[in-house]
């Protein structure tokens, strides 16, 4: 049997988290988006990673888009989570999944699509369990590899 999501302890500290039941599912509460969202183990992932940038790292809430909308090839796809500057450009793009899946180079395409229509400075992939970051240098098309969330600017 499966482990219970909200069993799963991730990287991200724990923190106050509303659940609701409705029709026989599980909901928890977004405090950015200010409703809840069926209960899925990406969605665990995500409300911990809001939870940690917002409360520990101060990242502003008011700043932050969840399921943001991006056309890729053509087609709508939505960011996990896309955090802007104060000038309105997109300052990070966090990608979040699930547990279970691993971090390879395949989950890390979805991200890089992304970031070829949006021109982020960061980009973020969690499972929860590890996270991995890069920092994207347009100017000189390079990027570097960081140990950790940027401060927010």
């Amino acid at each position: 049997m499966m482990q219970p999501i909200a069993d799963l302890t991730l990287q991200f500290p724990p923190y106050d988290y509303k659940l609701k039941k409705k029709d026989g599912k599980l909901y928890i509460f977004d405090s950015i988006a200010k409703k809840y969202r069926l209960l899925s183990p990406e969605e665990w992932v995500r409300q911990h990673c809001l939870q940690y940038i917002t409360q520990h790292l101060r990242y502003p809430s008011g700043m932050i888009q969840i399921e943001g909308g991006i056309s890729v090839n053509q087609l709508q796809r939505r960011s996990d989570i896309q955090i802007f500057a104060n000038d309105g450009t997109v300052f990070m793009i966090i990608e979040c999944k699930a547990p279970h899946v691993k971090l390879t180079d395949v989950t890390w395409q979805q991200i890089s699509q992304y970031q070829k229509q949006i021109n982020s400075k960061y980009l973020v992939l969690t499972n929860g369990l590890e996270t991995r970051f890069l920092e994207i240098d347009l100017l000189h098309q390079k990027t570097n590899t960081l140990t950790q969330f940027p401060i927010y600017l």
